[in-house]
């Protein structure tokens, strides 16, 4: 029923906008203004009814509930967007993921090829976690302990619900699984 409705209406509003538009030119100037009027409301007619048949369909929220825009939730209350400057932490950031807790950033060092975790609130006395990687920006394909494990200028980071840490270790040509256990 809705989508008849729908239909009748975009009909009528099609209908009108080619029957004005054929005789434009003809028209006095405060005729043109209300026909330009009423050709801009139609417009917005035609995109509010468009939104409402893709709105029941496209509709991606995260796992808390906000839009999947490039938009993240840190504290309570706040929604920011903000460009983080890892160089004053030591860090070379190339992507950047939330912990499924909400808790920690876990960032993607690609150039040192490290992981690190920095614990929220973001404050200027915070410092970064290594996880995996050296400090030193030693790069290899070695699996092991956390500080002993080695990747080689890795471009892509994932977390699953549970907290690990998936990897793509790119020059490695890797799917890297990394858990709190090692």
């Amino acid at each position: 029923m809705m989508k008849i409705a729908n239909f009748v209406v975009l009909s009528l509003i099609f209908m009108f906008l080619f029957c004005g538009l054929s005789s434009v030119s003809a028209k006095p100037p405060p005729v043109k203004i209300v026909s330009g009027l009423v050709t801009n409301v139609a417009s917005i007619l035609w995109k509010w009814l468009w939104s409402l048949q893709t709105s029941t369909t496209t509709t991606t929220t995260t796992k808390s509930g906000l839009s999947s825009r490039s938009m993240v939730k840190y504290e309570s209350g706040y929604n920011i967007e903000t460009v983080f400057d890892g160089s004053k932490l030591g860090i070379e950031p190339y992507a950047i993921e939330v912990s499924p807790n909400g808790e920690e950033l876990i960032v993607l060092d690609s150039e040192n090829s490290n992981i690190h975790k920095i614990s929220m609130p973001l404050s200027k006395y915070g410092k970064p976690k290594l996880v995996s990687g050296s400090q030193e920006g030693y790069i290899g394909h070695v699996d092991g302990k956390l500080k002993e494990a080695r990747m080689n200028r890795p471009r892509g980071l994932a977390i699953d619900d549970s907290g690990n840490i998936y990897v793509a270790d790119t020059k490695n040509m890797a799917i890297r699984k990394i858990s709190d256990d090692g």
